[in-house]
């Protein structure tokens, strides 16, 4: 970093993040996901020893450095560059503006990186351009909350598939209502679930059952997964399912 880390706890830098992030002795990021609380839901190995791991849709990259933390030997960190690189509706682009080039992202990536002294390695890749010859395969893959954000999930969980040696963690958000009234159905809801002034515009397509997510990676050609349940992401009320992916081998 070029210039002094944050020392205060109020310091503007710590604002605004995605993920709330601990930086060092009285610092974390202000964010709008604290994930601490729920960690224990997504079924992450307490021990990572001498294991590879991916974090897809990174952020400001909480998941990686937690999987840092829990003594994985490598783990890698992909997202995209910028907002405007989401999988947007093609009419949708050009009407961010300014928003289009927001890349707080990969800026509080960096400073979570610096200031925690981490080893992870951040690199820009799209979900649909993961593959063995871009990335090599990993021991664990984790993607968490990028499922409805994207237009073809099932073809992001083939890329996943392809890089992962033993085990997949997805995450995603869940249809409460489906889940209930359709235990056991693999359904799915589309769009977004909240109020939108123009379709496509909070770029939130699907809403799934836990069904509906094993079914898909059944077809991404995973051997087996196993449902943890659902539960409640923190801040903001929506309910999400974890299930983790084998593929047998």
């Amino acid at each position: 970093m070029s210039e002094p880390w944050p020392t205060d706890p109020n310091d503007p830098r710590l604002s605004g993040w995605y993920h709330t992030i601990e930086l060092g002795p009285g610092l974390e990021s202000r964010a709008h996901f604290d994930h601490r609380p729920v960690i224990d839901h997504f079924r992450i190995p307490d021990s990572l020893a001498g294991m590879t791991c991916l974090d897809i849709g990174t952020g400001d990259g909480f998941f990686a450095f937690e999987m840092e933390r829990r003594g994985a030997e490598r783990v890698v960190a992909v997202d995209l560059p910028r907002i405007g690189d989401c999988d947007w509706l093609p009419r949708m682009k050009p009407r961010l503006g300014p928003v289009a080039d927001n890349h707080d992202w990969p800026r509080n990536f960096r400073l979570a990186h610096a200031m925690r002294g981490s080893r992870v390695e951040h690199r820009f890749l799209s979900i649909y351009d993961l593959s063995p010859y871009t990335l090599g395969v990993f021991d664990l893959v984790f993607c968490g909350s990028l499922l409805l954000h994207l237009q073809e999930p099932l073809r992001a969980l083939h890329a996943i598939r392809s890089i992962t040696r033993h085990t997949a963690i997805i995450e995603t958000a869940v249809d409460l209502e489906l889940e209930r009234t359709s235990p056991g159905r693999s359904v799915m809801a589309f769009g977004c679930p909240g109020p939108e002034v123009e379709a496509g515009e909070k770029n939130v397509y699907w809403q799934f059952t836990t069904p509906a997510l094993q079914r898909m990676l059944e077809y991404a050609d995973f051997a087996t997964t196993e449902p943890h349940g659902t539960f409640l992401l923190p801040h903001d009320g929506v309910q999400a399912t974890a299930v983790t992916a084998r593929t047998g081998s």
